[in-house]
């Protein structure tokens, strides 16, 4: 029997890289073009071409270089000002932001999941800020003190949890001063219904501990797992499956839902974190079939998000802006570069060993992307150039 190979089949907007092959202008531009694409369609006014080109080339170099924009601008010989880049930026519509990166999203998501039934985390990403809102008092969310501040920026994601350590961004949405833990998932759950993709089992943290989004997900019929907040439940000596009366109370009335519960035990031998002993988790769930071990074992998946926050935060570009739009704009970026490095792993080094030479890392990545914008706009060497 004739066997064929396999083509690897990258959908837009990361089309063409294996056809092309692996080269770091082909990768260059497919970033910038997408960058190009929000900076057009969310700007308040009309740019020249050239000029919004040279301000996404911006944005990947100080993504690189973990710099702010005016950092990464100054030692280039060529392309525009750095005040002109900054007035792009400052041009840029919050809503027009979020909505020109997840249709970018929802075109990948539709071409490569579209039509089948995922598993999915949901996570808030608090961005520090200090000082006094741009607009509206709205832009800024509260939340426990973290890096001196207890103001934040915060952008809620769904991601993908997906076999083998792939974990794409799906969606992506900005979350105002006020926003309810129900309204965030219904959001992000109505942003992947136009991709077309189902969602099986949803993986949330403590933070939507809440009757209202219980009741959503049992009423979509979406099965859950979710920490309780403090080991509510008796600790026995094995594991055990029980229920539970959440209690909660809204516009002064009382209301309660009833949840199946378990606890389970873990044993640790000082493996992780060198804690020995019995340790009780304790979960609420609803629409799964699992065993209660398998249960705790499933959760761990969604500890891959606080991997991918770093990874993220670690090519983000840096600012000092009051804009929520800028902001959105970078940490959207550098999502959008997080999605393709995952895209090139999975085209590159799909049989690689990961301890292998090889292996592409993020930092590689980063590094492959700078050295192509060095080579575009030139740099600046010598001191005092």
């Amino acid at each position: 029997m004739r066997t064929t190979k396999r083509k690897n089949k990258i959908p837009a907007p990361f089309g063409g890289l294996a056809k092309r092959g692996y080269k770091g202008t082909n990768v260059l531009q497919n970033i910038s073009k997408v960058l190009t694409t929000i900076l057009n369609n969310a700007s308040k006014t009309v740019h020249k071409q050239r000029l919004v080109s040279d301000a996404a080339s911006v944005v990947i170099k100080a993504a690189s270089l973990r710099s702010s924009i005016h950092g990464a601008r100054k030692r280039m010989k060529r392309g525009k000002s750095r005040r002109q880049i900054a007035r792009v930026l400052e041009g840029l519509d919050l809503n027009k932001v979020e909505d020109e990166t997840n249709s970018i999203l929802r075109i990948d998501a539709k071409k490569r999941f579209g039509g089948q039934i995922i598993d999915a985390a949901i996570d808030i990403h608090e961005i520090p800020y200090h000082g006094g809102p741009n607009e509206d008092k709205k832009e800024i969310g509260r939340d426990k003190q973290k890096d001196g501040t207890t103001k934040f920026h915060m952008i809620a994601t769904i991601y993908l949890i997906g076999k083998k350590r792939k974990r794409f961004t799906l969606a992506v949405t900005f979350v105002p001063l006020g926003t309810t833990k129900r309204a965030i998932v219904q959001t992000l759950l109505y942003l992947l219904r136009g991709c077309g993709i189902k969602v099986r089992i949803l993986l949330l943290d403590k933070g939507f501990y809440s009757i209202e989004v219980v009741r959503l997900l049992m009423r979509l019929n979406i099965g859950f797992i979710m920490p309780m907040r403090g080991n509510r439940l008796k600790k026995k000596k094995g594991c055990y499956k029980t229920t539970y009366l959440m209690k909660s109370a809204k516009d002064g009335k009382p209301i309660s839902q009833l949840v199946a519960a378990v606890s389970v035990i873990k044993y640790n031998r000082g493996k992780r974190f060198k804690h020995h002993g019995a340790m009780q988790l304790c979960f609420i769930t609803g629409g799964i079939d699992f065993s209660l071990h398998k249960i705790a074992e499933f959760y761990r998946k969604r500890f891959g998000i606080e991997s991918s926050y770093k990874l993220d935060k670690s090519i983000r570009p840096r600012t000092s802006s009051r804009n929520p739009a800028i902001r959105m704009f970078l940490f959207n970026a550098a999502l959008l570069m997080q999605n393709f490095w995952v895209v090139v792993k999975q085209v590159f080094c799909k049989r690689i060993c990961r301890a292998s030479e090889r292996m592409i890392t993020l930092r590689d990545f980063a590094d492959l992307l700078l050295h192509q914008i060095r080579i575009r706009y030139g740099e600046k060497v010598v001191i005092g150039t």
